[in-house]
């Protein structure tokens, strides 16, 4: 019984592959999760998401880009580590020792493949089950809607318009000191002014009030002059009526059984996007060995561009595979699978060009 053992070559690509790998998922992500905090950032200040809501999100988020950009991140890995081997003069070295194509790739394999495996589970069961917890983040936090980004010193809009705010000071204790109300109610312009107010919930109903304290409101018709005004001790202004708080599933939350149960295209697009991204671990492996080959004296930043576009190529082709299972125009079988064959075809024309047709005839005839 012979043991798989891993020769010199294949731990000297297996540890600079890891290494490389490992700094290009780090800057990738920091990078795309930046975008991402922007964005859920700017909620917070308009008052759409809680700051507790954005530490989840953040955590989900950041687990979902790393799955995400495993493939590319493989792509630029291969593609920096054979560049600079070719660069060092190593290539040509393995390859005056008799190392050829076919062994580069066998250790280039035996990294890809448990790869491949663990990004299989974490695509088929890892992805849904974080898109779940994202929608069950953002259910919760609506159902306990607060008025948000109230700043003091400032008038802060909600409802579109129809509610307005001015709160002079806030204290520690979240008591709004001076405070001015706007709203808009069946028609007729409310304006309240009251020295104090707090946010307060009705425990049966579970909306949200403001209480204001020692105040007047005026409540009438714009352009009428029959204005109603009122004196009050304490008055109560509805800010937000409680939501729903059952969490809807849509396909991309759906686990990966209950989708290979369901035959609608969205369902089929999603079970197929899925797949899609191991199976890009496989395509960009081949195709990026032959891309990666590059002169000694030359610099290997044009291959890293060619690698770029051929992603980026290869990710519209992917989206608009999906745009088309969606709409009925490719059916099911065809799907996003040709684009992989795509990909997997033309590493192999890169390949016969970087040998040479004459040598790959040659060998070919050799074997039968």
């Amino acid at each position: 019984m012979s043991v798989f053992k891993l020769k010199i070559i294949d731990r000297l690509f297996i540890t600079q592959l890891s290494k490389m790998m490992l700094g290009v998922m780090t800057v990738l992500s920091v990078i795309l999760l930046s975008q991402r905090l922007v964005r859920l950032f700017s909620k917070v200040t308009a008052g759409e998401l809680s700051t507790d809501a954005v530490l989840s999100l953040i955590t989900f988020n950041t687990l979902l880009l790393v799955i995400k950009i495993l493939p590319v991140a493989l792509l630029l890995s291969i593609l920096l580590v054979l560049g600079r081997m070719y660069r060092d003069h190593e290539m040509t070295a393995l390859f005056s020792a008799g190392v050829g194509l076919t062994r580069i790739y066998r250790a280039i394999f035996i990294f890809v493949i448990p790869l491949f495996v663990l990004t299989l589970y974490l695509s088929l069961m890892v992805t849904p089950m974080l898109m779940q917890e994202i929608e069950r983040v953002k259910t919760s936090d609506q159902s306990n809607l607060d008025i948000r980004g109230i700043a003091e010193g400032r008038f802060n809009e909600y409802s579109r318009g129809d509610l307005v705010f001015y709160v002079e000071k806030i204290t520690d204790d979240d008591k709004m000191h001076n405070v001015f109300i706007q709203n808009r109610q069946h028609g007729k312009l409310g304006i309240t002014a009251s020295k104090s107010g707090e946010i307060k919930v009705d425990p049966e109903t579970g909306d949200r009030f403001i209480i204001l304290n020692d105040g007047n409101r005026y409540e009438g018709v714009p352009g009428q002059a029959d204005y109603k005004v009122t004196k009050f001790k304490q008055y109560g202004v509805v800010v937000a009526e409680k939501s729903d708080s059952t969490v809807k599933f849509g396909t991309k939350e759906m686990s990966t059984s209950k989708l290979m149960d369901m035959d609608s295209p969205r369902a089929v697009s999603e079970l197929q996007k899925r797949w899609s991204l191991p199976l890009a671990l496989i395509s960009f492996a081949l195709l990026v060995v032959p891309i990666s080959k590059v002169s000694p004296r030359a610099g290997m930043y044009g291959n890293l561009l060619i690698a770029l576009l051929v992603y980026i190529i290869f990710e519209n082709f992917m989206n608009l595979s999906h745009s088309w299972l969606v709409k009925g125009v490719i059916p099911s079988w065809v799907g996003v699978w040709w684009v992989h064959l795509g990909m997997i075809g033309l590493a192999g024309v890169m390949v016969i060009k970087m040998l040479g047709f004459s040598y790959v005839k040659k060998t070919l005839l050799l074997k039968k």
